[in-house]
């Protein structure tokens, strides 16, 4: 079984360089594209200008569908100089929807693949993330630097905790690491480590059942550095992709990711893998 659907996310004021890895990722992959262009609604207050009519609401509306099928057509020209199979989306919403909306996508793609520097950095793709992993609960890819394809992946770094979130990723991984032979099982943590032997030792024998070579490192780290630690070791192991679970604390929608999560996207030079 092999990945057959990517989506994406390209807003009218994101640069068109955003969108060619993910153009050629879907080329190396042999995979559908479905890209999805937002023309985000710029709000009108009514407390700031009272009696506004319906008519400027309408010419908001219409200036930014025109902005976005502009933006499309652009990059459906850029499309077709590759010959990827695509499927382009104009959408025009207010930016608390970009979310709401991108869920909708993800529900048919096996993976929505996001540029390196735009999550957590740029609130509109971080809307477009949360949406898919938080109300999707669909996983993601966040490429590493220079945005550049995938490389051919020797060996994963698999975040593992024993939780559900760190589980659900490693299962919907297995798709895109289907011919990744070795796997680090990786454990940062900060109490005993004997405590959780059982759950690794389970994983361990799950993903040897993929015919995944594994092998189980535990790490000592406070849990503010877990982030740090696990970038680092990946450097040590020549890890090509790091594979983890997504984690929200907060019921504020710009708090969604967790402290360990925006911390690795904020760093990381590697391609990610994530799901909730």
């Amino acid at each position: 079984m092999a990945i057959t659907t990517l989506l994406a996310f390209h807003s009218t004021d994101e640069p068109l360089g955003n969108v060619k890895p993910v153009i050629e990722l879907a080329g190396e992959m042999g995979a559908h594209l479905n890209l999805v262009v937002f023309g985000v609604l710029v709000p009108v207050y009514p407390s700031a200008y009272p009696g506004v009519p319906d008519f400027v609401s309408a010419d908001i509306y219409k200036e930014a569908a025109e902005k976005a099928e502009q933006q499309a057509g652009t990059v459906d020209a850029l499309i077709q100089e590759s010959n990827v199979s695509t499927s382009i989306m104009v959408e025009c919403v207010d930016r608390g929807m970009i979310g709401r909306t991108m869920s909708g996508h993800a529900l048919c793609a096996d993976v929505t693949v996001f540029a390196n520097d735009t999550v957590p950095d740029h609130d509109l793709a971080t809307g477009a993330f949360n949406g898919v992993l938080f109300d999707a609960a669909r996983p993601v890819l966040i490429l590493g630097a220079q945005n550049k394809p995938l490389p051919e992946l020797k060996t994963a770094l698999m975040a593992w905790n024993g939780e559900p979130e760190a589980a659900s990723a490693i299962h919907h991984s297995l798709l895109l690491l289907e011919n990744t032979p070795d796997v680090n099982l990786v454990h940062v943590q900060h109490d005993d480590p004997s405590s959780h032997k059982r759950a690794e030792q389970e994983m361990q024998r799950f993903l040897e059942r993929h015919e995944k070579d594994v092998k189980v490192d535990s790490l000592q780290a406070k849990p503010a550095d877990v982030a740090d630690v696990l970038l680092k070791h990946a450097q040590e192991i020549n890890a090509g992709i790091i594979v983890m679970g997504a984690y929200g604390h907060s019921r504020l929608r710009e708090w969604l990711l967790g402290g360990t999560t925006r911390d690795l996207l904020s760093k990381t030079k590697l391609p990610v893998f994530m799901a909730h």
